[in-house]
């Protein structure tokens, strides 16, 4: 039997488990490879992901056809699981309330489907869409780091290449089935859910927030005193804060920054009223600049707090949220408190 048949043969054999073993594959290895945080070698492994999608969309619109082009849908498929499996990890870090949460369910959502979506990627009008996703979250991240800034501006002007990009290489294809306006469409879309601060701040990512009874710096960072065990953020219920009187109570937030990226940080302290819902009290401000894996650190205060359903909400300067600590203030009582160092 000819080595081409073999090949083909048992392709056949194993084509129902490629959808799976593409999914394992992929999301393991940036599962391996991302890690916890953005670096630009991140990035770099997104841009390979991404040319390699445009490179074989080119070819498909084209009809190119050589020795193991019948094998493009999958390989095709493995970018586009490369990129939203990275594209879910950085957004779920940099997700905190119900808005980004839903656009990390797409991402997911995505993610699974693509694994059964190989023979509708012949059908460039789906495949079209998939890349100008893939590049509008890839370039909010890409200019970020590039330009060292968080400004809007860069995702604005990365949503703008992104679309460019797809129209010029979409010209390039001789087959006319394909649509633009879905792609279009998908644009117009991300720009209204960044409008709305539905998108995830990305490349900023939380990782911790607490509310403690004192925070001052020490020699290797910060110490804070905090209520046992109200401080861990894993705890569903509200934490309970115990305020003597006249008695300042901090909030405190660490958020990786990329290296280079120079930026504000605003606390949102806000309390919840039964007819109003919840009420910004203040809004204070600190700045931050990027480059430590285990975040910037740093804290705001409210010195006049009164008892009730408290919450800080840690936002970027465009308002997107980075993170939420909720808390109850209770006027006196004893509480078993504890310190720990930041």
């Amino acid at each position: 039997m000819p080595v081409r048949d073999h090949v083909q043969r048992t392709y056949a054999t194993v084509r129902p488990w490629v959808p799976a073993v593409f999914f394992v594959g992929g999301f393991a290895w940036d599962a391996i490879t991302l890690g916890k945080s953005i670096k630009p070698t991140d990035l770099f492994i997104l841009l390979g992901y991404l040319t390699g999608a445009a490179v074989i969309l080119v070819a498909i619109g084209r009809g190119v056809t050589f020795r193991g082009s019948q094998y493009l849908n999958s390989v095709l498929q493995f970018f586009f699981g490369g990129i939203f499996s990275a594209l879910f990890i950085f957004y779920f870090l940099s997700s905190s309330t119900l808005p980004g949460y839903i656009v990390v369910i797409a991402l997911a959502v995505l993610l699974i489907g693509n694994e059964f979506l190989e023979s509708a990627y012949s059908e460039l009008t789906l495949s079209w869409v998939f890349f100008t996703l893939s590049a509008i979250m890839f370039f909010n991240f890409a200019l970020a780091h590039l330009f060292r800034s968080i400004s809007t501006f860069w995702f604005y002007l990365g949503t703008l290449l992104a679309m460019l990009l797809v129209l010029v290489l979409r010209r390039t294809s001789t087959r006319e089935t394909a649509s633009s306006k879905p792609a279009i469409a998908v644009t117009a879309l991300m720009l209204l859910l960044h409008a709305f601060n539905a998108i995830p701040p990305v490349p900023l990512v939380k990782k911790q927030m607490l509310i403690a009874h004192d925070v001052h710096r020490a020699r290797d960072g910060y110490v804070a005193r905090v209520e046992s065990p109200g401080w861990r953020f894993w705890r569903t219920s509200s934490a309970q804060f115990h305020r003597a009187e006249n008695e300042r109570v901090y909030c405190f937030t660490s958020v990786f920054v990329p290296t280079g990226i120079r930026t504000t940080i605003r606390h949102r302290w806000q309390i919840y009223d039964e007819e109003k819902g919840w009420t910004t009290t203040s809004v204070l401000p600190f700045s931050i600049s990027g480059g430590r894996q285990s975040g910037y650190r740093g804290y705001t205060y409210k010195q006049n707090v009164t008892p009730g359903e408290w919450r800080v909400i840690a936002e970027s300067q465009s308002g997107a949220a980075i993170g939420i600590v909720q808390f109850e203030v209770i006027r006196g009582g004893e509480a078993k408190e504890k310190t720990v160092r930041l």
